[in-house]
């Protein structure tokens, strides 16, 4: 099979569940793993695996296990604010449907 680019549903649902923690200086470390064309990794993936991932054989910086993302602290206003935009916009859709 082959790679399909997707977020993985485990990691969706662990989002909505608030089992990842994305602050900067005290939260989960979150890695990005290369692999070959032969690996088989869709939204159904639920783990890390070795199987047909990049190794270091050619001399490349990259190392098995995958390399740290840098975590950034997300901004709580910010995704304040766009919550409020999609229930006002959510909001004037109902008001448009109950006028048909």
């Amino acid at each position: 099979m082959a790679i399909t680019s997707a977020i993985c549903n485990s990691f969706k649902a662990e989002v909505l569940q608030a089992l990842h923690n994305f602050t900067a200086s005290s939260g989960n470390t979150f890695k990005l793993a290369l692999y070959t064309s032969s690996a088989t990794l869709n939204k159904s993936t639920t783990a890390y695996s070795t199987s047909n991932e990049i190794s270091n054989t050619s001399g490349s910086a990259y190392t098995a296990g995958g390399k740290a993302l840098t975590s950034v602290t997300p901004l709580y206003h910010l995704i304040l604010r766009v919550v409020t935009l999609q229930m006002h916009l959510l909001h004037r859709l109902l008001l448009q449907l109950m006028v048909v």
